[in-house]
């Protein structure tokens, strides 16, 4: 397809069951199927993640010179999604701002080696700055115990399994101060934390709230954006499970975000059901 007419679609892409009014809500492709190509075809031929910011964003002409300050850092290359990583999963979102002209948000999911937050993408979810504080200061403690423990002779079964599990214990207890950053907003304009609007048989898998879509649909609640549509991609190396191959497209995934999604929908006039 040539155009993004042809490409229109009214299948949900992103979709999740809100426990508050029992509805399933979602988001369909829409035309973001088309730009998403677009972007694909950007990426390929520039070779790396530092592509111009796209017009209307908010703060563009601010953002767009950090972007120029990091131009040829090659830990932006796209060399990194067919190495190591094995490839990652990219969006776009086609939106609609207040004055009615319509506009597209790009995310990637989780980070992009090791770095959240690059000019012209989605941001994450949660309060970056505060998280790595309390990620910083965590991870030292739980370190701590473990360079106690790879000290310790292995004759000190004892004192080896109690520190063990003082490890653990605040591996979890940093897990839930880092998951309570998390807040998701809904378009009805309420806002609970993450664990709270979690709904899953499963338990809650790390990197919940960190893809494509909940950046995305954040992104435009944060902005006063109205989503027209989203898509997500797979670029890269095949992942191990055979799962995710480059260039296809992909719903917002069963364990992560259609968890969360019904939440962050609702209030949108999007429900399947």
């Amino acid at each position: 397809m040539d155009s993004c007419a042809e490409e229109f679609s009214e299948d949900a892409a992103a979709f999740g069951y809100c426990t508050a009014c029992g509805k399933t809500h979602s988001l369909p492709y829409g035309s973001a199927q088309y730009y998403a190509r677009t972007l694909l075809a950007e990426l390929e031929a520039k070779g790396d993640m530092l592509l111009a910011v796209p017009e209307g964003v908010e703060g563009r002409q601010e953002l767009q010179a950090q972007l120029d300050s990091l131009e040829g850092n090659p830990r932006y290359s796209m060399d990194y999604l067919w190495g190591k990583a094995l490839g990652q999963m990219l969006g776009v979102m086609v939106c609609k701002k207040q004055d009615g002209t319509v506009g597209i948000v790009r995310a990637f999911s989780g980070q992009y080696d090791r770095i959240y937050d690059i000019p012209g993408w989605a941001p994450p979810v949660m309060n970056l700055p505060r998280y790595n504080a309390v990620n910083a200061a965590g991870s030292k403690v739980v370190n701590e115990y473990s360079d106690r423990i790879d000290s310790l002779a292995a004759h000190e079964k004892e004192l080896l399994q109690q520190l063990k599990k003082e490890r653990k214990a605040c591996s979890r207890a940093l897990m839930d101060e880092l998951y309570a950053l998390y807040i998701l907003g809904n378009f009805k304009g309420e806002k609970k934390p993450l664990k709270e609007v979690f709904h899953s048989t499963q338990g809650m898998r790390t990197g919940t709230a960190d893809c494509c879509a909940p950046k995305l649909i954040h992104y435009a609640q944060e902005n006063r954006l109205i989503p027209l549509g989203i898509a997500e991609f797979f670029y890269g190396a095949e992942n191990k499970s055979q799962t995710r191959q480059h260039g296809k497209f992909y719903e917002a995934c069963e364990e992560k975000c259609q968890p969360i999604l019904g939440f962050m929908l609702c209030g949108l006039d999007h429900n399947s059901e």
